[in-house]
């Protein structure tokens, strides 16, 4: 067992996000017989993904006491270093943004020789003084303690890590098997559950309820095209941050406009698979992303996505799937545009070759995350 390479992946929080998602597409395609990946998600006492990963032989420990929210920094710093040390791990991966920091502060303290810090956002300081004043200081920590800095994009390292910072890119890869197939049966089953005849379009965004997401935006393109193809579905679905839950503003929305018969709310699913096949077309008007897995997933379905162009173009492969609007558009020209956009018959050759080209291959990106473990890639 002490062969093995102990690593402990960091985290807050473990639910349906974007996050969690990445980890676990990593976790189901490393060697296990080489590494023992535990996980240890703060501020949250459970998780709808703990069996799936206790199964694949991780250690889970879900801390609701240890929030860096609501505790004082050191208190933190303390508690984790006490367990990295317990679990005498030699490898500490903090998926935590610049909160990354106090988690490779406690790493090194605990004397884990691989510490890794991980940007997946491009939004990191806020604009307000005090809150940049934290944020310059976390950046100062994590480049005096981590042994390693990542990122899933280049743009999402550089406004984390800055100018000046060696960051290794590793793009949040996936199996493209599990989203290229087909199950007629299984799209059926959901356009009835959905209540979608046969022939009627469906439009989708389904993510946290949440700022960050423009959630209400989307609400408002949809009406748009309810103008022009009245017949047509939005599916909205997904969790409910703990910050902010603008699911009310928007079913509002939905019932002032009349269009309470062609919007649905379907909560967190774990068949998102399944669901993509079932969108003619998603829509995703976020107001900042790291590099998204969503749209990624979403090539690998063959199933467009219109995205808005602050997001980064790291997520376009190349298939013609992707289309960019400004967020300064009207909800009008963003509807024209996503009733233009249609599926595509693509080729699983084409779209592996596309995923290759573009790092986004999990078999390929495990390899690299392996080395990083091993402290051979720094």
């Amino acid at each position: 067992y002490k062969t093995m390479t102990k690593v402990l992946i960091v985290c807050y929080g473990f639910g349906y996000g974007g996050i969690r998602a990445c980890i676990q597409n990593y976790v189901s395609h490393i060697d296990r017989d080489k590494f023992q990946i535990d996980i240890y998600a703060y501020g949250v006492k459970e998780s709808p993904f703990k069996e799936q990963f206790e199964s694949m032989g991780c250690k889970m420990f879900l801390d609701p006491t240890n929030d860096i929210a609501t505790n004082k920094i050191m208190r933190f710093v303390g508690k984790l270093r006490t367990y990295i040390k317990e679990g005498q791990y030699d490898v500490v991966h903090a998926h935590c943004n610049l909160i990354s920091a106090w988690v490779t502060l406690a790493a090194k303290l605990a004397g884990a020789k691989v510490r890794i810090s991980h940007s997946h956002s491009t939004a990191h300081f806020s604009g307000k003084f005090i809150q940049n004043c934290w944020c310059y200081l976390r950046r100062w920590i994590i480049n005096y303690t981590a042994t390693t800095k990542m990122a899933c994009g280049k743009q999402a390292g550089l406004t984390m890590y800055g100018n000046s910072q060696r960051v290794i890119v590793l793009p949040n890869g996936i199996d493209i098997n599990r989203y290229y197939k087909l199950d007629e049966g299984k799209i059926a089953a959901l356009r009835k559950e959905f209540d979608i005849q046969p022939g009627v379009k469906v439009y989708m965004n389904i993510t946290r309820f949440d700022r960050q997401k423009n959630l209400p935006f989307a609400a408002k393109i949809f009406k748009e095209i309810h103008e022009i193809e009245p017949t047509s579905i939005l599916i909205f679905g997904g969790t409910v941050s703990d910050l902010e839950d603008n699911r009310n503003i928007i079913k509002e929305f939905v019932v002032q406009n009349g269009l309470s018969d062609f919007v649905r709310f379907v909560g967190p699913r774990m068949d998102i698979q399944h669901l993509y096949h079932l969108s003619d077309c998603w829509i995703f008007p976020s107001k900042f992303e790291g590099l998204p897995f969503c749209p990624i997933e979403l090539q690998a379905a063959s199933i467009p996505c219109l995205a808005s162009d602050v997001i980064t173009n790291e997520i376009d492969l190349g298939l013609g799937l992707i289309e960019f609007m400004s967020l300064d558009e009207s909800p009008k020209e963003w509807a024209e545009k996503a009733i233009l956009m249609s599926k595509k018959i693509i080729s699983y050759e084409v779209i592996l070759k596309a995923f290759q080209d573009h790092d986004f291959d999990i078999r390929t990106n495990v390899k690299k995350l392996e080395s990083i473990y091993k402290g051979e890639l720094k």
